[in-house]
C-alpha cells in the first residue's frame, strides 16, 4: 500500500529536508522523495501539493467517467511527447480551429491580394494571374489547410527559374494572408527555392549594339527610346516600359527612375552620357509613356527589329536584359566606380556588381561604347541648275 502524503517535511541526518510525494500528485506519475536544503523550500512544495490535491479532488467530482476516460486516452496519445501536457495540446488545437474559422479559400485570397496590389506593374499582376491559374486545383481549399507538399506537387514539373518566380509570388500572397490572420504559418520555406547558378555574361559587342540601334532608327523609330533607356541607362526591361517622357530631362542630362516603377522601390537618377543625348535628340519626344503597346505587341516589334539587325530565328538567340548587362559591364570598365555603378544600375548588393560585371570588357571596348554616337543625318544636296521654289 502506498504511503500517505506527509504534510510535514522530514529532517534528515545530513541537515537537509525531505518531502514524500505520492504517485497521484507526482508530475511523473510515480512516487518521489524530494530533498531540499531549507525547510522553507520544503514547505513551499507542500503547499503546492496541497493545492494540487484539492484540484484533483474537485476534478474527480466534476468530470464524468466518460470525460475521465477521454482524458486518459489523450494522455496515452501524448506518450511519445513527454514534455507536452494535455492543456498544451488543447490550446494548440483551439488555435488551429480559431485560424480555420477565420480562414478563407485560396481563390478568395488571390482576389483580395490582387486588389491590394492593383497599383503594381502589369507584369506583377500578370505573375499573380499565372500563379492563380497554376494552383486552380487548390482554389476551393482553405489557405490555413494548404501544405508545402501540395504546392510542391503542382509546381514541381516547372523549370527551376519558373518555379522560383512562382514561389516568390506565392510567398507574398501567403504573407499577406498571414498578416490578416487567414493562416497560422506561411507554407513557403527558403529551401523550397532552387539555387540557380548564373552563367558568365556574354557582353554584346559595340558593333552589334550599333547595328541594333541604327536598325531601330531606320525601321521602327518608336522603339528607339526604349532601347536607348536600356542601353545607355542600364534600366531593367520591366522598368523601362514604364518610363514616361517626363522622366527624361535632356536639359539636365538625366533620367529619373521613379520609386513607383523601380524594382527595389527606390528612386534613382542616371546621368546621360553625350552619346545618349545625341541619340535621344533623334527621337520624336511625346507625352505620357514612351511605349504604350501591349506586351505581346511590343514583343513582336522587338523581335522584328532584332531580326533586321541580324539576330535571326526571330530573336531566339537574344537574351533578355542583354542591353542592361552591356551597360553595366562597359560602365564599370570606363568609369571605374563601383559606387556610381550601384547607384545608377539600382543594385542592392555590391557583390552583384563585382561578381557579374567586373573585368568583363577592356577599357578600349568601353571607350568605344561610350563613343557610340548616331549616324549623321542625311544632307540634301542642291544641284546646280535645279529649280527653286
Amino acid at each position: 500500500m502506498a504511503r500517505l502524503l506527509e504534510l510535514e517535511p522530514i529532517r534528515l541526518t545530513n541537515g537537509k529536508w525531505r518531502v514524500n510525494v505520492i504517485p497521484a500528485l507526482s508530475p511523473t506519475g510515480k512516487r518521489q522523495q524530494l530533498r531540499f536544503d531549507t525547510k522553507q523550500a520544503a514547505l513551499a512544495l507542500i503547499e503546492e501539493l496541497k493545492a494540487r490535491r484539492d484540484n484533483t479532488a474537485a476534478v474527480n467530482r466534476t468530470l464524468s467517467p466518460a470525460q475521465l476516460l477521454d482524458a486518459a486516452s489523450a494522455f496515452e496519445l501524448l506518450t511519445d511527447h513527454p514534455t507536452a501536457t494535455l492543456s498544451d495540446a488543447a490550446r494548440i488545437y483551439l488555435d488551429v480551429i480559431k485560424t480555420r474559422i477565420a480562414s478563407i479559400t485560396l481563390e478568395e485570397l488571390f482576389k483580395r491580394f490582387k486588389a491590394a496590389k492593383k497599383h503594381k506593374s502589369k507584369f506583377y499582376l500578370r505573375d499573380i494571374k499565372w500563379v492563380s491559374d497554376r494552383l486552380s486545383p487548390l482554389h476551393a481549399k482553405l489557405v490555413s489547410d494548404i501544405t508545402r507538399a501540395e504546392l510542391a506537387a503542382l509546381l514541381g514539373p516547372l523549370p527551376d527559374s519558373s518555379r522560383n518566380n512562382m514561389l516568390r509570388t506565392l510567398r507574398g500572397l501567403f504573407r499577406y494572408g498571414h498578416d490578416l490572420g487567414y493562416l497560422k504559418e506561411v507554407p513557403i520555406r527558403r529551401n523550397d527555392f532552387v539555387e540557380i547558378k548564373r552563367a558568365e555574361i556574354d557582353v554584346l559587342l559595340v558593333g552589334k549594339i550599333r547595328r541594333l540601334l541604327e536598325t531601330a532608327l531606320a525601321h521602327d523609330a518608336g522603339l528607339l527610346p526604349l532601347l536607348l533607356i536600356e542601353t545607355f541607362c542600364g534600366v531593367r526591361p520591366k522598368e523601362a516600359v514604364r518610363v514616361l517622357w517626363s522622366d527624361i530631362d535632356l536639359f539636365r542630362s538625366r533620367l529619373t527612375i521613379r520609386a513607383a516603377i523601380s524594382k527595389t522601390g527606390t528612386a534613382r537618377a542616371i546621368e546621360l552620357a553625350p552619346c545618349a543625348l545625341a541619340w535621344f535628340e533623334r527621337c520624336a519626344a511625346g507625352m505620357g509613356p514612351i511605349i504604350s503597346d501591349s506586351e505581346s505587341r511590343l514583343r513582336s516589334r522587338l523581335r522584328k527589329v532584332r531580326y533586321h539587325a541580324g539576330y535571326r530565328a526571330v530573336g531566339a538567340r537574344w537574351t533578355p536584359g542583354s542591353l542592361r548587362d552591356a551597360f553595366c559591364s562597359y560602365h564599370l570598365a570606363h568609369y571605374g566606380s563601383i559606387d556610381r555603378m550601384i547607384t545608377e544600375a539600382g543594385h542592392t548588393d555590391v557583390r552583384t556588381t563585382k561578381d557579374h560585371y567586373l573585368g568583363l570588357v577592356s577599357k578600349e571596348a568601353a571607350a568605344e561604347f561610350w563613343n557610340l554616337f548616331p549616324p549623321p543625318k542625311e544632307k540634301i544636296v542642291q544641284f546646280e541648275g535645279a529649280a527653286t521654289r
